[in-house]
């Protein structure tokens, strides 16, 4: 019996990764006025992003609904495998309920084993891609689960923004929102901590945000793979990249991008790092 890995697209695992893993998606929804777009199914990120831009109102997101998550249990399950769900932090979505009431409506038929990340984006996506590791394998459900739980002790998620417009209108500032009322021309740097936005530092321009997430990443010399994230800003991630290559020599390092979902909230010309330390 194999252990299959759930997920959703907040995950912002690069396509590749997804696939060479087995992983299952579970797109969330993207809104421009009536228009509904599966993230990363009906509209990809670079389409997103375009479209954000020339749109005169934020876009607006939802979560998947019971039906495709009961829909996706039962078809990831047809030859009797058992599945670990891996979802985006309860306290920033309700796509973790969602998955909860299907869960108990396929019950005790498909055993599905449910884990609250209390991350998002690439830091959903760094657990997720550990317990796919786990389950390829071969490890038990109990064994895989396991596994994506010690990674959500090592995942480090920080990132910064070129405005806290998005996430306040958004409605997913957190703590955040005491940055809110400083200059308009601060640079956010925001952490994920207890599973929502956290405030981390302000800087003054755009270099120095670059220059101090440089210096983030630059310390985790624990880490074994990290992914550099950006939402339309591919230069500066993979110049980011390059710098740290030398100072960290035993770090995997992957560039990835913000997908739709997320970035109506992190807004264009964000870069994150999501890093992962070793055991």
């Amino acid at each position: 019996m194999t252990v299959r890995i759930v997920t959703d697209s907040t995950c912002d695992l690069p396509a590749a990764l997804v696939e060479a893993h087995g992983i299952t998606v579970v797109p969330l929804t993207v809104f421009f006025g009536d228009d509904a777009l599966l993230d990363g199914v009906e509209i990809s990120a670079a389409e997103f992003y375009e479209r954000l831009r020339a749109s005169s109102t934020l876009p607006r997101t939802s979560q998947p609904s019971v039906e495709l998550f009961r829909e996706t249990y039962k078809r990831v399950s047809a030859d009797g495998d058992e599945i670990v769900s891996i979802h985006l932090s309860s306290k920033l979505s309700g796509t973790l309920n969602a998955a909860s009431v299907a869960r108990e409506e396929v019950a005790p038929e498909i055993h599905v084993d449910l884990i609250d990340s209390y991350q998002v984006s690439l830091g959903l996506g760094l657990i997720v891609r550990e317990a796919a590791r786990a389950a390829q394998a071969g490890a038990s459900l109990a064994e895989v689960a396991a596994t994506a739980r010690r990674a959500m002790d090592r995942v480090s998620v920080h990132v910064s923004v070129d405005t806290l417009e998005y996430l306040q209108k958004g409605g997913r500032i957190g703590r955040a929102r005491s940055f809110l009322g400083s200059v308009l021309s601060i640079k956010p740097i925001l952490k994920v901590e207890n599973g929502e936005v956290a405030p981390l530092e302000r800087v003054r321009t755009r270099s120095k945000a670059n220059e101090r997430m440089f210096e983030i990443a630059s310390s985790m010399a624990r880490a074994k793979e990290m992914f550099i994230a950006h939402s339309a800003n591919e230069v500066e991630a993979r110049a980011m990249i390059e710098r740290l290559r030398p100072r960290l020599p035993h770090t995997d390092l992957i560039l990835a991008e913000i997908g739709p979902v997320v970035g109506v909230y992190a807004g264009p010309g964000a870069l994150g790092i999501a890093a992962l330390e070793r055991e």
